[in-house]
């Protein structure tokens, strides 16, 4: 399977997530890279490209197969594997993430959290159990995990990462409102809050501000 780049990868999970989580009024069994295009404000011959990487070729008028189409991207991303995860960070996010039961969906199974508080080790969250920090990398090595859900606070996350990376971790989704620094082997997902925050103020900062070319009263100075 050759890899993709980023952002085919993001398209393809913007198809998969229009054709499998919409609410079609009744699911088509077929759908024209024109349909696709138009619902997602992507270029048709753009989608057909996307499609044609990962080797689906439509029918002339008929266009393609929904299914073959879903199924097809979730091989692609590896969405058909099951990849098992550890969660470092048992705080307001960190809980929120363990109880999204959403990710099943997508192959990936929490399957420990750890944390240095000593009043949450030894219970659960949604049903996972959280281990002392001190477990953190024997349990990594022990089940051969590759993939680390960081929601430290920012002071330790680059700490805690050496630390994920020295356990056998190759693939760190970094939620600490850090930029974290790894290894070329080991890839890191930086999810920055602020910066989404920062597109939506913004957006309605202009909305309510006056135009600095015209006084209050809309007249050009």
């Amino acid at each position: 399977m050759a890899k993709l780049r980023r952002v085919v990868l993001e398209r393809l999970m913007r198809y998969y997530r229009f054709l499998s989580e919409s609410s079609f009024k009744k699911p088509p069994q077929t759908i024209t890279s024109a349909q696709i295009a138009e619902a997602l404000d992507i270029d048709p011959t753009q989608v057909r490209k996307d499609f044609g990487t990962i080797g689906l070729l439509g029918i002339g008028r008929v266009g393609f197969d929904v299914c073959e189409v879903c199924r097809a991207i979730r091989f692609n991303l590896g969405f058909d594997q099951r990849q098992e995860a550890v969660l470092i960070g048992t705080g307001h996010l960190g809980t929120a993430l363990l109880a999204y039961s959403g990710f099943a969906s997508y192959g990936l199974h929490i399957v420990a959290a750890f944390d240095s508080d000593s009043d949450k080790v030894g219970g659960e969250i949604a049903g996972c159990a959280v281990k002392p920090m001190r477990a953190m990398k024997p349990y990594i090595k022990r089940r051969g995990i590759r993939l680390a859900i960081l929601t430290a606070p920012h002071e330790v996350a680059q700490k805690l990462a050496d630390r994920l990376v020295s356990a056998g971790i190759k693939a760190i989704w970094n939620f600490a409102p850090t930029r974290l620094t790894a290894p070329p082997d080991v890839l890191v997902r930086d999810e920055h809050i602020s910066l989404g925050l920062s597109v939506i103020a913004h957006h309605l900062a202009q909305a309510t501000r006056p135009d600095r070319g015209q006084d209050t009263e809309g007249r050009a100075p």
